[in-house]
């Protein structure tokens, strides 16, 4: 078999080495002639011999001849293949025995033994599509017996090694992978069985039961792939889902038809997780296909009320649903496609008349659905109880017929009594009156079907406990809490009686309407947070308690009010619908109830947890409940702090936890920080200042509520926030200390916090920490704010981040002591923080820098101008370090023009300063290697005169400080001065200048008299010495090159 046809699919490069065995893997075999004339050879061969007593023996057997013939084939490849090596290692070209050709007849052309005419040319088909795979010979065949036998006898290092030899043979069958998946996936190779499995489904590509087994094989056991405590997917299922999701959309590229593979790929869409809208989708196309398949409807319904878009995928369930409903009321039957209709796809169908608040539709489909489902569809009169004059009655489905006998076409016996109000299942009956209460019939229907639904007969609610909650909710909505409390008391007895309901959030929120009904706010506040405590995502919950606070006259009351809205709304933005409750039906009790799994201490709690109704007495021991941990976080920093800063990574963990935990109880107590800031701590951001709210359409009611508190918490637009808040705030002195740590230490474990953060990479993290140090009302002194803001400049060094240098670099500039140091630091920050001069040649910054300058120049021109008005204030004037910055902004902008103004208005009043002396030599410079420069000779001069005052100015500052770095820094830059012009001949004497200068004594850092935290000179020996070396080799003088290596660059 040729080799390129037999790989043609699956190139050998590609395959995964991890699936055969060591030393296994196929090899690409020599080139072979062709394959019909050796078996013609052979058999001529075999016939010239003589030997026609062998061949007569297996003409018995077919296949044992064609067998015997491969054999001999695959011998004499392997004499081919050595005979070929052997020459080749002997340096002698192989020349192949030619072989005998079959005769055919003088002028024509055979093929296959079939002569053709000259001058004919055979029209070649075009097929369309991946070619066939070529048909396993007999050999494949035998060696996949063989390894289906090794298989059975449990051999597998023997089966892989035959399968490895059959796909170094021939990739391309798929018997071979599928046989090779087997044996990895008894070995518990999962996922290179997995791999072998797609492999033989890409071998048959039109294959579409194959691409589904493949799919259904690559999910197997993902159900028991359970989530992490934060609900995310370990990475095996994972990479199993999109494994089966791409084996899907395969299938359905092959019949886009296909139903199973569309809903199959829908389902691992929602395996997948937050990505309903894509699964709705999915299921819409499939009901595309099959309008009438009542399983995939019900897909739709599961997705409907997760999707974010509620109302609309509510719209699109209840339109499939009744499309469904509607086939089958036609035809007369309950069976559809896939399923049979049922109680249960009722409630769910009435689930979405609920999510859209269609009260009367809602109790219009659940009443003529339920007549159909109880053998009464030719009744149709009582719809004009539903939307006629009497559309508030619902006599149809009484227990008696008092009221049934007046209704004309009625007639008694004719269906059985418990097709009409004894037939209708409890949890509908519950669901009627809740509708009758939402259209306002409280005291008629309503109160008949309160009375069917009698609290006493617990065994009605066994299977529908549920429904309990859902009466009382109407019972509360309607005032009536001594009616809702029977129903809620039958609901927790059955949950902890019975074990077919359990207590949770919903049924702690109804509990805590009923106190707030008698007065009782204290124990309604116990219930809604124990609702919170049990769902942390409960949003009904947190309604109600804002609700509560909203009452209360203090501010305080209606800031946490506003607190909790917020936190609602943020809730629906980040979890998108509601999570609904399962439909009702009847609860199958198999066994104890199953114990709730135990909350993780670790997981992340919401940050603002309201007790404001507590007594006294609760609220002091929470608060020292609180203490004690704050003491015990505080005790375990300074224990471990010492390992820490060794290095000891356990203990910066622990340091970690502790300082985290510290600084969120600090940043939580809210009488520490304005009321702007403190809410956006929580994670709320003003509109007014340009943000967006979190949902501002999903709820209405939510949004109108907190636009409310908003605005009457909030200053008004335009107005100063500093000087609205005091307003209604009672007067509060600040402590010396918060849960007995000193304030003092609590700024310095935000700091350190900060600098630990930052070296762990989470930069934006330890700005955060630094900005709420500055927000505190805690730390308004101008040391404490000067040292928040150097902590916070050393965190954007270490992070390399420019943008926040800059910024905090404006701030010293702008409020803390404007002058020479700030402006020295603004350079050094920028000048030590290694990236690109984006941000410090950016436009704001230029505009900052020049508005200094015309302050400065504003407040001297005013001093000449009024020479009368007192004294001159000598301390106010043009700062030469301010000019000079800006003059280094437009240098660095390539702006050399507008750079030499500003360095001359520097050098006008520090003349003799060598930086600007050296600043405007380089710019003149510059300038005059410009394309466009005038009078390039003038600007040479002019730039080399001012380098040469720079030069001898150094010099002599040199020697007077007996300073060798300054003396090495005065040639070094003359050198690159005229290197810059290409005069290396006179650069090459300054550089060597540079060399024979004194070596810079090396200071030792932990010398504090030596060292006192500044900087070293530097000793440019090194660099003079590259320099020079780079030059000679350049010119081609290596060996001189060569000599200062060796010289002055050796590292000791």
């Amino acid at each position: 078999m040729d080799f390129a046809s037999g790989m043609g699919a699956i190139p050998m490069d590609m395959l995964d080495p991890s699936l055969f065995p060591e030393g296994h893997r196929p090899q690409p075999p020599p080139a072979q002639p062709n394959q019909d004339v050796e078996m013609e050879d052979y058999t001529s061969a075999d016939s010239d011999d003589g030997e026609e007593s062998d061949v007569s023996d297996m003409s018995a057997d077919s296949d044992a001849m064609e067998l015997a013939a491969e054999v001999a084939r695959f011998d004499k490849q392997q004499e081919e293949f050595v005979a070929r090596q052997r020459a080749e290692a002997a340096g002698v070209p192989y020349q192949p025995v030619p072989l005998s050709k079959p005769a055919a007849s003088s002028g024509k052309k055979t093929k296959g033994g079939v002569i053709i005419a000259k001058g004919r040319k055979r029209k070649s088909k075009t097929v369309k599509g991946p070619r066939q795979a070529v048909k396993p010979s007999p050999d494949i065949l035998f060696r996949l017996n063989l390894a289906q036998q090794a298989l059975h006898r449990g051999d597998y290092q023997t089966t892989m090694t035959m399968l490895s030899e059959i796909i170094r043979i021939n990739s391309e069958v798929i018997h071979a992978w599928v046989l090779l998946s087997s044996v990895h996936e008894a070995l518990e190779n999962r996922s290179q069985a997995v791999m072998c499995r797609i492999t033989a489904a890409h071998l048959a590509p039109r294959d579409v039961p194959q691409w589904i087994a493949t799919a259904e094989y690559c999910l197997e056991g993902v159900e028991e792939m359970e989530d992490d405590e934060e609900g995310n997917q370990p990475p095996e299922k994972v990479e199993a889902l999109k494994r089966a999701y791409a084996c899907y959309s395969q299938a359905l590229e092959v019949d886009r038809t296909h139903i199973q593979a569309r809903i199959a790929r829908a389902d691992v869409i929602m395996m997948m997780g937050n990505q309903q809208s894509r699964a709705l989708g999915e299921y819409q196309k499939a009901l595309g296909y099959r309008p009438y398949n009542i399983r995939t409807v019900r897909n739709i319904a599961d997705v409907a009320l997760d999707v974010k878009d509620l109302k609309k995928g509510a719209g699109i369930a209840r339109a499939a649903y009744r499309k469904v409903i509607d086939h089958l009321m036609e035809k007369g039957t309950f069976e559809a496609e896939e399923g049979r209709f049922e109680w249960s796809d009722l409630r769910i169908y009435l689930e979405f008349f609920g999510t859209l608040e269609l009260w009367r539709e809602g109790l219009k489909e659940l009443k003529e659905i339920a007549r159909w489902l109880l053998g009464r569809r030719g009744e149709g009169y009582w719809g004009e109880f539903d939307d006629g004059e009497r559309g508030g009655d619902d006599r149809e489905w009484d227990l008696g017929e008092e009221r049934r006998m007046g209704v004309e076409g009625f007639v008694p016996g004719k269906f059985p009594r418990e097709s009409y109000g004894l037939g209708m299942p409890t949890d509908l009956r519950a669901k009627m009156f809740v509708y009758r209460c939402k259209l306002g019939f409280q005291e008629t229907e309503a109160g008949r079907h309160l009375e069917l639904l009698d609290p006493t007969r617990q065994e009605d609610f066994m299977d529908f406990p549920d429904c309990l909650k859902d009466i009382a909710v109407a019972l509360l909505d309607q005032n009536k809490a001594g009616e809702a409390k029977r129903y809620l008391d039958l609901f927790k007895h059955i949950a902890d009686t019975e074990g077919t309901a359990s207590i949770d959030a919903d049924f702690w929120v109804c509990q805590g309407r009923y106190h707030i009904s008698l007065g009782e706010k204290q124990t309604a506040e116990e219930c809604f947070i124990a609702a919170i405590e049990d769902d942390e995502d409960h949003i009904e919950a947190r309604v109600q308690l804002a609700n509560m606070y909203e009452g209360e006259q203090e501010q305080e009351g209606r800031e946490e009010a506003f607190l909790l809205v917020h936190e609602a709304m943020n809730l629906q933005a980040k979890l998108g619908p509601r999570k609904r409750r399962g439909p009702y039906g009847p609860r199958k009790n198999t066994g104890p109830r199953k114990p709730r799994k135990p909350r993780d201490p670790n997981a992340p709690r919401s940050k603002y947890v309201p007790r404001r109704l507590l007594n006294a007495e609760k609220r002091r021991q929470q608060e020292i409940e609180q203490t004690k941990e704050a003491t015990k976080n505080f005790q375990l920093m300074e224990e471990v702090e010492g390992r820490a800063l060794l290095g000891d990574n356990e203990a910066k963990s622990c340091w970690m936890k502790a300082a985290k935990s510290l600084v969120d109880d600090f940043r939580s107590y809210k009488r520490f920080y304005p009321w702007d800031k403190y809410i956006k701590f929580l994670g709320y951001i003003n509109p007014a200042e340009g943000g967006q709210q979190a949902v501002p359409a999903r709820n209405l009611k939510l949004a109108a509520m907190e636009e409310r508190l908003r605005q009457n918490l909030a200053p008004a637009d335009g107005a100063d926030p500093t000087a609205a808040a005091p307003v209604s705030k009672p007067q509060y002195k600040i402590p010396q200390e918060h849960r007995g740590i000193p304030f003092s230490s609590w700024l310095n474990i935000f700091l350190n916090y900060a600098f630990a953060l930052v070296r762990a990479g989470q930069h934006r993290e330890a700005y955060a920490v630094c900005h709420a140090a500055r927000d505190s009302v805690v730390w308004t002194s101008i040391d404490n704010t000067f040292l928040i803001h150097v902590a916070w400049a050393s965190c954007a060094v270490y992070a390399g981040d420019e943008e926040t240098c800059v910024a905090i670099a404006r701030y010293f500039m702008r409020d803390y002591r404007p002058g020479t140091d700030s402006y020295r630091m603004f350079s050094a920050m920028c000048r030590v923080c290694q990236t690109p001069v984006s941000w410090y040649t950016s436009g704001p910054a230029q505009k900052f820098i020049l508005r200094q300058i015309k302050t400065m120049d504003n407040i001297v021109m005013r001093q000449q101008q009024s020479p009368s008005q007192g004294e001159k204030d000598g301390s106010i004037g043009l700062d030469v370090c301010l000019l000079t910055i800006y003059g280094h902004i437009l240098f660095t902008t390539t702006s050399y023009t507008y750079a030499l103004s500003y360095f001359a208005r520097a050098a006008s009043i520090d003349p003799t300063n060598c930086l600007i002396n050296l600043s405007t030599g380089l710019a003149y410079i510059h300038y005059a290697l410009k394309r466009q420069a005038t009078n390039r000779q003038y600007l040479l001069t002019q730039g080399f005169a001012f380098l040469f005052r720079y030069y001898e100015d150094r010099l002599a500052e040199a020697d007077r400080n007996k300073s060798p770095g300054q003396r090495q820094e005065a040639h070094f830059n003359m050198a690159r001065a005229y290197s810059l012009i290409g005069l290396g001949n006179i650069a090459v004497d300054f550089y060597k200048k540079v060399l024979e200068e004194e070596a810079v004594p090396k200071v030792d850092k932990g010398n504090g008299e030596e060292w006192k935290g500044g900087l070293a000179e530097e000793d440019l020996k090194v660099e003079a010495a590259y320099n020079v070396r780079s030059m000679g080799y350049l010119l081609g003088d290596v060996e001189g090159a060569a000599g200062v290596v060796k010289r002055w660059m050796v590292l000791e």
